[in-house]
């Protein structure tokens, strides 16, 4: 028999060219490749800068991709197996336009499309430079209070940055806000950079990144503020009592001579006139007076809001009460246990002065109940919608026996 050993070697490569073609089609069919845009922006990294070398240009540029990959693998690429970058360290100094280059860790995914494909960035040398730093107060601080020179630390800062940026600064800025402060200001803040004009300088770094500022605030001599005291006169009427009393200003600014100042800070507070409480029944709201010693005036306005809040005194009465039965049925009596309950009512004291125990009423409602026993819970009727029941005694329950009566024979 002779062997071919050409046909035969067609013969091998053509059935290993088949079998790849079958696997290959089996697993697109168990795991098929998908195409489509990636779901997340890529962040465009700068790598390979030269040593005393700066750039920027490319903080805020993200890469837009298009990946093609099997379907089993999207389920599990992640952000991290991604990454957008371009590459410095073959490059020259001055205003570049590069490729960006996408790198996916995850394998077998393949970059069909990247956006955008190049980038504009400036490659200079490093440089830094020590400047003095300059904190300027924001807004005023609250009436009667002054705010002083700042003190703060470290008083000079250095800018670190691409050369011709940082140039450019002249000075740093702090800027503090006292608006209505009456206290210290103090705390970390960042300076900012400024050029010649007052203008921000970006891509530069401050080290260190905050100075420590503090700002003493202090109140004038012939200025204080003063809490608010409300004075009451009189009682609510009977059942009723006095419950919170709001006042707005909680506090009022006062100026004057400054002995007369100080008698009144010593004191710590204002009165306002009597506030008229006789047989009151409701809260109410009215304007009060303030009482001002001579040689002190009331910034503003010399009178407050006072709020005052009329509580209803809380009472308590226990009544025994016997249930009525509705619709027991004709030709049945009913046996009732307990024949009679106690209710233990709480309420305003006026409203439970005034009760009638005769106007309370406990109701088993048997409609439509045939023979046997039965354990209801009564409906209770109150003549007063501000009177609850606390408690029932000794339960909340009755126990109902409904039967027909026996007929002795003759």
């Amino acid at each position: 028999m002779r062997f071919d050993l050409k046909q035969d070697l067609s013969l091998i490569v053509i059935s290993l060219v088949l079998g790849i073609f079958f696997w290959a089609v089996a697993t697109e069919a168990e795991d098929p490749t998908v195409e489509q845009p990636y779901s997340l922006s890529v962040p465009v990294e700068v790598q390979g800068v030269p040593a005393g070398m700066t750039a920027y240009g490319v903080e805020t540029v993200k890469a837009k991709l298009v990946l093609r990959a099997p379907e089993s693998v999207w389920g599990i690429l992640q952000a991290e197996d991604i990454r957008a970058f371009v590459d410095l360290s073959k490059a020259s100094p001055g205003l570049l336009t590069l490729p960006v280059e996408v790198e996916v860790r995850r394998k077998p995914v393949q970059v069909v499309q990247s956006s955008p494909q190049n980038v504009t960035l400036t490659l200079e040398p490093m440089a830094d430079l020590d400047i003095s730093t300059t904190v300027v107060l924001e807004g005023s601080p609250a009436l009667g209070f002054v705010a002083r020179t700042p003190t703060f630390v470290p008083r000079t800062v250095t800018v670190s940055g691409p050369q011709s940026l940082v140039s450019q600064v002249v000075r740093s800025l702090i800027t503090v806000p006292i608006t209505d402060q009456r206290q210290d200001v103090e705390g970390d803040f960042a300076p900012v950079p400024l050029d010649v004009t007052g203008n921000p300088i970006s891509y530069v770094q401050m080290i260190p990144k905050t100075v420590t500022v503090k700002v003493p605030v202090e109140q004038l001599g012939n200025i204080r503020d003063m809490a608010v005291r409300v004075l009451v006169a009189g009682q609510p009427a009977t059942g009723y009592r006095l419950g919170r009393i709001e006042v707005q200003p909680p506090a009022v600014t006062v100026l004057g001579r400054r002995d007369v100042v100080q008698e009144a800070a010593d004191a710590g507070y204002l009165e306002t006139e009597p506030v008229m409480l006789e047989n009151a029944r409701e809260s109410f709201t009215a304007t009060v007076a303030l009482q001002i010693p001579e040689g002190l005036s009331v910034l503003v306005e010399p009178q407050v809001q006072v709020s005052v809040r009329i509580e209803p005194v809380e009472s308590r009465l226990t009544v025994q009460a016997r249930p009525e039965l509705i619709g027991v049925g004709p030709g049945l009596t009913a046996t009732v246990s307990p024949e009679s309950i106690q209710l233990v009512l709480s309420g305003p004291f006026t409203a439970v002065e005034q009760l009638d125990p005769t106007q309370i009423y406990v109701r088993l409602d048997l409609t439509g109940s045939g023979e046997g026993e039965y354990t209801l819970v009564p409906s209770l009727t109150l003549p007063d919608n501000s009177i609850r029941v606390v408690s029932i005694l000794p339960q909340s329950s009755f126990k109902v026996k409904l039967e027909r009566p026996t007929t002795r024979k003759e």
